[in-house]
This record gives C-alpha cells, structure tokens and sequence, in this order.
C-alpha cells in the first residue's frame, strides 16, 4: 500500500520528542540559540533555560526545540517558580474537577495515547467524571512520567489545562494555598 504526503501535510505536523530530541542532536548549543531567537524565542526565555539547563546541553538543546516547537510556557502570575513543583496528591485532587468534560482532550495534552484512554476507561466502573479525570492525572503522573523518564510539575499539568481551552487563572486560584 502507497500513501502518499504532501509536502504541506508534513509539515503541519508536529514533530514527537524523539524527533525533537534526534535533531537536538544535531546542532550545538550556539547554532540552538541562533535557530530559537530566529523562530520568535525571546532572549529571556533562552537565558531562563540556558541558567537551568546549562549543565546539561543535551537537555537544554532538546528543551529550547520543544519550547519553540510547542509554545511558550505558561506561567502563573503569582510566583511561577513553582510550576516546577512536581505535583503532589492535594494537587491533582484539586485539578481533577477542573478538566470537567474534556478528560480525552486533556489526557492527550499531556502526552498520553489513545489506548491509555481506553484502559482507563475500561477499569472505571462508576460514572464519575471527577474520578477518571483524577486517574487520568495520577496515570500520567506516577506511569507515564516514569517510563519516559520525564520529571512531572505544574507546569505540564497548567499547560495540558491551557491547551484544552481552558483559562490557567482557574488552577492558580485552586492551588494558591497549596503553593
């Protein structure tokens, strides 16, 4: 079988981690930083990641790509710093209610597949949105962050909640206490 792709549907597509991480692999940090200011990256931005990540230059190629790649990060307006909390139970018993009907889209925002969906799905016997949502959250957080080795923190989670239609003022003002 021969599927064919248009050069315009390549690329509208957005390249996966392992894309990202493959072609971090290929330039140098300067060459990185020249490319990220290019597409639009503001310097701060590059100073930010460059202050965090400087000691690990694969990892801070692969972040600045993702960042361009992704979007800007969001930030809460009352210390931002700790987006970078990894999340803890309290947290995502608070997000949980806040996804409402969007469980689907908003386990897809944080990178989980189809067929996780449908494994939670299958082992939630009671129709309580606010359950799945929580164990949509708690797969992400101690399964799918585990296996890929990725350090979970608000920050995803604010982000997942913000590309769902969602305004991340909402999470600030729940986890506010909890910050």
């Amino acid at each position: 079988m021969n599927i064919s792709v248009t050069n315009t549907e390549f690329l509208d597509q957005t390249p996966s981690d392992i894309h990202l991480r493959r072609l971090s692999m290929q330039y140098s940090i300067n060459e990185t930083k020249e490319l990220a200011m290019h597409l639009g990256m503001e310097y701060q931005t590059w100073d930010d990641l460059y202050v965090t990540f400087g000691e690990e230059p694969e990892r801070l190629k692969f972040e600045v790509r993702s960042r361009v790649v992704r979007g800007n990060p969001i930030d809460f307006d009352q210390e931002p710093e700790k987006l970078d909390l990894v999340p803890t139970e309290q947290h995502l018993d608070r997000v949980a209610p806040l996804v409402g009907n969007n469980s689907l889209p908003f386990l897809l925002e944080l990178g989980l597949d189809f067929r996780t969906w449908k494994e939670i799905k299958y082992r939630q016997t009671e129709r309580d949105l606010v359950k799945l949502n929580r164990h949509i959250l708690q797969e992400w957080k101690c399964n799918f962050c585990s296996l890929h080795n990725i350090r979970p923190s608000l920050r995803d989670i604010g982000k997942a909640f913000n590309n769902i239609g969602k305004n991340i003022r909402i999470i600030e003002n729940v986890l506010v206490d909890l910050l």
